[in-house]
């Protein structure tokens, strides 16, 4: 799975799940089935675009940004 681009269904079931703030070894675990790490990989793009943000209130907890 590393550096493989999502498909639209995964992605999708990625975002939904992250409208609130969730831990990096259930998203790695459950929605991606990979290791932490990779996860991790897998959400930069999307922390670099604005589209997710780490909590400010706990630490490895990732959702969707707030939008204003």
């Amino acid at each position: 799975m590393l550096n493989q681009p999502m498909d639209p269904k995964q992605e999708k079931k990625l975002l939904s799940k992250l409208r609130q703030p969730v831990h990096i070894s259930y998203i790695a675990q459950y929605l991606l089935k990979c290791k932490e790490f990779e996860a991790k990989e897998i959400l930069a793009p999307y922390i670099e675009d604005g589209i997710i943000e780490e909590s400010p209130l706990a630490k490895n907890y990732f959702g969707l940004k707030k939008q204003n």
